[in-house]
């Protein structure tokens, strides 16, 4: 299911001309098709699924951190100094939060009652979720930023940034759930999951529209309050370009 629609956005993406725009996250729809494909193809009891699920999520979280960092540049794209600072402090915090994550866990949690594969399974899920989390915080925190500063950013980046900022919070509790389940994992809560993620991956791709490279460009300032904070912005960009050549 959740390939099928993965696949569905992929498609979407290429006939609307936005492979281009948005590579990070075709890349991230391709990989999260191919691999619940070869999820759903094995059996689960397998250790050939087992082996592949340690192999295939820290990749997907790989995938996952350059989709946000291309919705962050997008959403950024006039503003080189805080699109640079900007990514730098997301790769520190998704760091920080996975460090601190298995730093935690490794204090408190005792794996006297789990086999050896289990231990490496509760800690891979503690790490993906700490990073989906931190993903799903970032993409949060633009659109806070957006809600504040008027960038007029175009419909297709916005409505990814709404889109995957769910996709990745529902994900991360649906891992929640998992750890703290007795096997590490809880079939309904999986497929909740699924089915959710669908929904909203059939959604974006349905919300997506051509963007038209003829329209001009029409910058206008509607009120005061709205080209102070645009200057507001700029001198913010200004200091973080200086800073980022040091």
């Amino acid at each position: 299911m959740l390939a099928a629609a993965a696949a569905a956005a992929v498609a979407r993406l290429v006939c609307l001309n936005l492979a281009g725009r948005f590579p990070a996250l075709l890349s991230y729809l391709v990989f999260l098709a191919v691999t619940n494909v070869s999820f759903g193809l094995l059996d689960k009891s397998s250790s050939a699924y087992f082996r592949s699920y340690l192999v295939l999520e820290p990749l997907e979280c790989v995938f996952s951190i350059f989709a946000v960092r291309e919705l962050f540049a997008l959403t950024f794209k006039e503003y080189p100094g805080i699109r640079t600072v900007g990514r730098w402090v997301m790769y520190a915090g998704v760091a920080s939060a996975l460090g601190i994550s298995l730093l935690a866990t490794g204090f408190f949690w005792t794996s006297r009652a789990m086999v050896r594969a289990d231990a490496h399974l509760y800690y891979l899920e503690v790490s993906e979720r700490s990073i989906v989390f931190s993903l799903a915080f970032i993409i949060i925190t633009i659109l806070l930023f957006l809600s504040r500063y008027p960038l007029h950013l175009s419909r297709d980046t916005l409505v990814s940034s709404v889109i995957f900022s769910v996709v990745f919070l529902s994900e991360a509790a649906g891992l929640l759930v998992d750890s703290l389940a007795p096997k590490l994992f809880n079939l309904h809560v999986d497929w909740t999951e699924c089915v959710f993620m669908s929904i909203c991956l059939v959604g974006w791709a349905a919300l997506l529209k051509p963007e038209s490279g003829n329209a001009p460009a029409q910058i206008a300032f509607s009120t005061p309050h709205e080209e102070h904070l645009l200057q507001q912005l700029n001198a913010l960009n200004q200091l973080m370009t200086r800073a980022a050549r040091r």
